[in-house]
Parts: structure tokens; C-alpha cells; sequence
């Protein structure tokens, strides 16, 4: 059996302008999860073929050629909440083109499964992690049994009609998972904003997380990590396999267990590796022990959600950290000469412009070497969700939205004396304060270490600047 999976473009809902200041410029990231799925796939002596379309800018003509060149049996895609439908628009093209059957899975599908069928292009879906699930159904295909009974399994009768299980299952021992098939892809074409060396890849060593953050959905699965020896010899295989000396950890909190952490940064710096990486974090969560052992490692740059200077609102999202303890964290990340990326959010309940101007200058106080803002977007499956949900007009919006894409609107911000619309523009206002002050300008052209991260600090301003042109003043950069 052969299987195309496909990394189709995700477009930012165009009502989320603020997105755009995030998105735009920050890199090319592998698509992680298919980069699984096709491991899971290959052990099963599936050929996988992975077309990263996102990432290399193809056009849907040439994703028609490589598939037709690779002639496969079965097309895959992973879908998200906010992308679902640019996404969806991309599969109707593909099946509509090639006739094959279509295969989704992602963690939109575990949340709507019900609504995800009701598109008659897609064929199967997989509810929830897929190790478990996707060999018992490919095995279905393989033998030309109908998936009947198989747990987390959605697909349609003979008349059509969608069959769905939203039983949802998770994997124990993240230790005996195989590594993401990276002999897939051209590792060379990936960067983001932050690396420092080549090549680049995203790795993963837990899933879930331990904190309740109210805006987040990564509380749902249950937290699991690979022991310290599992993570480190991937890594090792990486750099010896791929000459990738460059990792983003893309766990929602690397740093939740402490003594995990501690021992991976041990065996890194036992065997000399000499690799950068990039960790996101709590400021919860971490301690000076754990950042001087982070930095001895290789660890170049950490990603805190720092979120707002208000309490009362840090409070209400459940991440209330004391403000000298968030000083003493970052203070002393920079001083060992880890950058710090501090994440904010502007929106939520209780939000005033004076808030969100609080926090713009806190962010501006800070010793940050990049600085990320946004706005709140109640995602599904969290508790934010749930407020909206029971305090406004806002039923189950990505319900509907899954089903009819003119559902897509701008989402009123509630219990704020701020709107959307008015928080969006002090989004841009935060990003020209933060990124257009001399001394960071400075630190950052004299931190550059080759053309490459010259070349990716470009398009990340230029990210920036386009984006401000066009939301403040209606100019397409490179427009008439």
C-alpha cells in the first residue's frame, strides 16, 4: 500500500488580523505530526510519500504531479480548528483531481468528529492520537475489510453514511514510539526566526501539560514524557542522520518536571553533542538551577507566557505567578545569556485599555529579546471556551464554524471594556513599540551569526511591517 500525506496551506482567518503579526515571517516549521503518522505508517510497510506544500510553496499543480508520479492508494491531511476550511478547500481539489479516498486526522477531528464528517470528501478520520487506531485501520484497507468496530475510527457505509467512534485513546510509553520519518523531507528548507545553526528541526518530548491555564487546551490529554535517555538519543540520531544541530522542543511546557529536565541537560552535555535549542516554559516551572543547566546544555533561547501584567487577570486565567518572581526568572535567563520570547494576550475578561497598555509597557521594561502578542480566540476545549459559551450569545462557534464556513466572524470579546477590534490595533502598537526601539535593533544586528539568520530576522520584521501597513492603513506591501 502507498499513502500520500499532505501538508496542505493553512490560511489565517482573515477576521483574525491579529494572527497575521504572529504568523507571517516566523519560518518554516516540519510538519510534525505527519512526520509521525508516517513512521506509524512505515512500520507497517506502508510507502509514504510526505509533500509539504505549506513549507515549500507548491502550487496544487504540482502537488497533482508528485502524486500522480507517486501513484498512491489513500491521500492524508491533519487538520486544525482555525485552518479547517482553507484546508478543507485544498482536499475538496485533491479527491476531486485524483479520485482517491481521503484520510484526516488532527486534534480538530477528536474535538468535532461528527461535524468533520458531515464533508462527504473525507473518507476516514482518525479520532485522537493515532498510534493505536491507524495501523488497525490501514490493516482493514489492506485485507478490503470495512473498519467496522474499530475504535476511534470514523468512515462511511456503503451508502454513504458517516460511522463514527469518538472513543478517544492515548498512548502509555512515549519511549517506544519511532521517530518522526525526517528521511521524508528536506531537512534543509526548514528555519524559524530563533535558530542559530543548520539544519533545524521541531522535536517533541512530552505531550499534554500538568497546568490548567484557562486558554489552553493542552490540559485534555493526559501529561506524558520520554524518559531523559529516549529524548537524547534522538537527538544524537538527528545530528547523526541529518547534521541537524538545531531543535525547537515544541512541548507546551518542557520544563514541567524538573528532574527530567535536569537530567537531559546532563547526558547532553556528558556526550558533547554541541547542539542549540530553543524550550518553551512557565515561568512557573522553572528555577536557576534548572536555566544554568538548560544554558550548559545548549539551550540558546526560551519562550515564556508571560501573558499580562495584571493579577487579577493571571488569576483568572489560573498562571497567577508573583510579579518579582517573573522579574528574578527572566532577569536572570538574560543575564545567563539564554534571549527570552515573552508571549502576551490582550482580551481577556476583565481587560481595560489601561491593562493592556499596562502590559505593553511591562513587556517594554522586561529584558526580552522578542516579544509575541495577541488576542484571545476562545478555542475549543478549554475553560475560556466555556466562559463565552455560558456568559454571551456565543454558543459552540467552532461547531458551526466546522460545518459552514460563512460562519467564520470576528468573536466578540467578552466581559472587556476593550473590543476586538480595538485590541487588534494596540496588538500592532505593542509590535512597532517593541521591535522598532534602537537597542533592540541594535542587539539584534549585532547578535547575527551568518546570512541565513540574516536573512530570517528580514522576513520576520518585514512580517511586522507588512502587516502594519495593511491593518492600520489599508496598503498590500508590493501592491498597486
Amino acid at each position: 500500500m502507498k499513502i500520500t500525506l499532505i501538508f496542505a496551506p493553512y490560511q489565517v482567518n482573515i477576521t483574525n488580523k491579529d494572527l497575521t503579526y504572529r504568523d507571517e515571517g516566523i519560518g518554516k516549521i516540519p510538519p510534525l505530526s505527519l512526520l509521525q503518522v508516517a513512521a506509524i505508517l512505515e512500520q507497517m510497510g506502508v510507502t509514504v510519500q510526505i509533500i509539504d506544500q505549506e513549507n515549500e510553496r507548491l502550487s496544487g499543480k504540482q502537488v497533482l504531479e508528485r502524486i500522480r508520479q507517486f501513484a498512491p492508494d489513500l491521500l492524508g491531511f491533519t487538520l486544525t480548528t482555525y485552518s479547517f476550511h482553507p484546508v478543507l478547500e485544498w482536499i475538496r481539489l485533491f479527491k476531486q483531481e485524483t479520485g482517491l479516498p481521503i484520510l484526516v486526522g488532527g486534534a480538530h477531528v477528536g474535538l468535532y468528529p461528527t461535524e468533520t464528517m458531515t464533508h462527504s470528501e473525507i473518507d476516514y478520520a482518525i479520532v485522537g492520537e493515532a498510534e493505536i487506531p491507524l495501523p488497525q485501520l490501514i490493516s482493514a484497507l489492506q485485507e478490503g475489510r470495512t473498519p467496522t468496530g474499530l475504535a476511534s475510527v470514523c468512515y462511511r457505509d456503503a451508502a454513504g453514511h458517516a460511522i463514527i467512534d469518538t472513543t478517544r485513546q492515548i498512548v502509555h510509553d512515549l519511549d517506544n514510539l519511532p521517530y518522526p520519518a525526517r528521511h521524508l523531507i528536506d531537512n534543509t528548507i526548514y528555519s524559524n526566526i530563533l535558530t542559530r545553526q543548520h539544519n533545524f528541526t521541531a522535536i517533541m518530548s512530552t505531550r499534554g501539560c500538568p497546568y490548567r491555564c484557562t486558554f489552553c487546551d493542552q490540559h485534555r490529554p493526559k501529561y506524558r514524557w520520554r524518559s531523559a535517555e529516549s529524548f537524547v538519543a534522538e537527538v544524537r540520531y538527528n545530528l547523526e542522520k541529518f547534521n541537524i544541530r538545531e531543535f525547537d522542543i515544541y512541548d507546551s511546557t518542557f520544563t514541567a518536571n524538573r528532574r527530567r529536565v535536569l537530567e537531559i541537560c546532563r547526558l547532553l552535555e556528558q556526550e558533547n553533542l554541541h547542539v542549540g535549542f530553543t524550550v518553551r516554559s512557565t515561568l512557573m516551572a522553572v528555577n536557576i538551577e534548572m536555566l544554568d543547566a538548560l544554558k550548559r546544555a545548549g539551550c540558546h533561547t526560551i519562550m515564556y507566557g508571560v501573558e499580562t501584567s495584571n493579577e487579577d487577570i493571571l488569576k483568572r486565567m489560573k498562571k497567577y505567578i508573583p510579579r518579582e518572581r517573573i522579574l528574578e526568572m527572566i532577569r536572570h535567563t538574560h543575564s545567563i545569556g539564554i534571549q527570552v520570547l515573552g508571549f502576551f494576550m490582550f482580551g481577556f475578561p476583565g481587560e481595560t485599555t489601561k491593562t493592556i497598555r499596562d502590559t505593553i509597557q511591562f513587556s517594554l521594561d522586561l529584558p526580552l529579546d522578542y516579544a509575541q502578542y495577541t488576542v484571545l480566540w476562545p478555542f475549543p476545549d478549554t475553560e475560556i471556551y466555556g466562559y463565552y459559551r455560558d456568559n454571551s450569545n456565543f454558543g459552540d462557534y467552532w461547531a458551526r464554524y466546522t460545518l459552514d464556513p460563512t460562519c467564520s466572524m470576528p468573536i466578540a470579546l467578552v466581559d472587556t471594556e476593550v473590543t476586538r477590534e480595538e485590541a487588534t490595533n494596540l496588538v500592532g502598537e505593542a509590535y512597532r513599540r517593541f521591535y522598532f526601539r534602537p537597542r533592540i535593533f541594535w542587539r539584534r544586528l549585532t547578535s547575527i551569526r551568518s546570512t541565513g539568520e540574516l536573512r530570517r530576522l528580514w522576513r520576520g520584521g518585514m512580517g511586522i511591517i507588512k502587516s502594519t501597513l495593511r491593518d492600520l492603513y489599508g496598503i498590500e506591501w508590493g501592491k498597486a
